[in-house]
C-alpha cells in the first residue's frame, strides 16, 4: 500500500477523501491508503479519516504522496514542502501562479526523483 494524505478540504479535497476511503474496484486507488488529511481549520475526523498536522504529514515515513487541494495561491509553497520532504505530489490545477514557478517545481520533482502529477478538478467527475 502507498500511504497518502489529502491537503485541503474544500470541494476537491472532500472528493479525494471520499474516493480514497471507498476506491472503485480494480482502480489504482485500491493501492492507496489514506493516512490522514491536513487543513488549517479544525475538523477532527471526516468520514473516519483523521486530521493530522502539516508537520506530521511531511515527516511521516509511511506517507509517500500528497494530494494538494488547497486554494490556488498556496499550491506552490505546499508543493515545495512536500517535494522537499521526498513525497510524490498530485495537485489540482493550477500548480503555480506563474510559468517560472511551475518550471522550478517540475525541475525540483525531477531532481528529487518524485512523481509530480497535475490534475484538473473538472476531470474528477
Amino acid at each position: 500500500m502507498f500511504g497518502t494524505v489529502v491537503v485541503g478540504v474544500g470541494i476537491a479535497g472532500l472528493a479525494r477523501i471520499r474516493d480514497l476511503m471507498n476506491p472503485m474496484p480494480s482502480s489504482p486507488s485500491e493501492h492507496l491508503k489514506l493516512l490522514g488529511f491536513v487543513s488549517r481549520r479544525s475538523f477532527g475526523n471526516i468520514n473516519e479519516a483523521k486530521q493530522i498536522s502539516l508537520e506530521d504529514a511531511l515527516q511521516n515515513k509511511d506517507i509517500h504522496a500528497a494530494f494538494i487541494s488547497t486554494e490556488n495561491r498556496s499550491h506552490e509553497e505546499t508543493i515545495r514542502m512536500f517535494l522537499e520532504a521526498g513525497k510524490h505530489v498530485l495537485v489540482e490545477y493550477p500548480m503555480a501562479l506563474s510559468a517560472k514557478a511551475a518550471h522550478e517545481l517540475w525541475e525540483m520533482a525531477e531532481q528529487k526523483g518524485n512523481t509530480f502529477i497535475l490534475k484538473s478538478v473538472s476531470s474528477l467527475t
